[in-house]
């Protein structure tokens, strides 16, 4: 009877063994389905995609004559996530455009806040990002800018250089200026040096008021008011015809 007892006994144990193997291997089986379908729904989820591609509007590719504070245009561009766009304007006068004028704009336009040099072909681009950081570049459009007119060219500090028919000015006489404002005020400061003295000083100084009208300058105070004809005026030299003679400036 003790032997039969011993014999099942072990069997029982040999048995729980099975029962423990088996349960085991249940829960693996269990686990490893359970990574199998974590990544399979993982895998199923679609990765964020960057804005849809967008086309410059204004201003144009390859326009002239543009104004010096241009406002520019683009299509908006939407994202396939429904995530919200902000934009990046890039313009500079070269190809591709490195400066970055705006950052993080919510809207398709931006006009530009400080003027543009004059008769300059400048590059924009704009490049649309989603909250993810995912980017989509526009193609990159051209325009050129411009000349500036006789009344934008002429504000500024002008120093005389030479008169013509007389003799070539001196260090001192070339401290003289003519100070154009954008007010329409102008200051003409006059300096000379005695000729018993070395000390340059200044002359005597007048203001007018002012008004360019095409190739005309009017100048006028309470005592006097005449028109010069604008011979010629660029970025550093402007030429003005006065009484008959003509008179060179350099700007400062």
């Amino acid at each position: 009877m003790g032997r039969l007892k011993i014999k099942s006994h072990k069997k029982a144990q040999f048995n729980m063994k099975i029962i423990q193997y088996t349960v085991k291997g249940l829960l693996f089986i269990l686990f490893i389905g359970t990574v199998f379908t974590s990544c399979s729904k993982s895998e199923s989820v679609p990765d964020n995609q960057p804005p849809n591609s967008f086309n410059l509007i204004s201003v144009a590719d390859g326009a002239t004559d543009i104004g010096l504070e241009p406002q520019l245009k683009w299509e908006a561009a939407t994202d396939p996530d429904g995530d919200q766009v902000t934009y990046q304007v890039y313009l500079d006068a070269q190809n591709p455009p490195q400066t970055s004028i705006v950052n993080n704009l919510d809207v398709n336009t931006f006009t530009v806040d400080e003027a543009l040099h004059p008769k300059t072909t400048y590059y924009w681009k704009v490049v649309a990002k989603d909250k993810n950081g995912k980017t989509t570049e526009s193609d990159i459009s051209s325009f050129t800018t411009r000349d500036m007119t006789n009344a934008e060219a002429i504000i500024g500090k002008w120093f005389y250089e030479s008169i013509s028919g007389q003799p070539p000015l001196s260090a001192c006489n070339k401290r003289s200026f003519l100070h154009f404002t954008e007010e329409l005020s102008l200051r003409n400061e006059i300096f000379s040096q005695g000729s018993t003295s070395k000390v340059c000083g200044r002359e005597f100084s007048s203001t007018f008021t002012y008004e360019v009208k095409g190739g005309q300058l009017r100048l006028s105070n309470k005592s006097v008011d005449e028109t010069y004809l604008i011979e010629s005026i660029t970025d550093t030299e402007l030429v003005l015809l006065i009484r008959g003679e003509s008179y060179t400036f350099r700007k400062e």
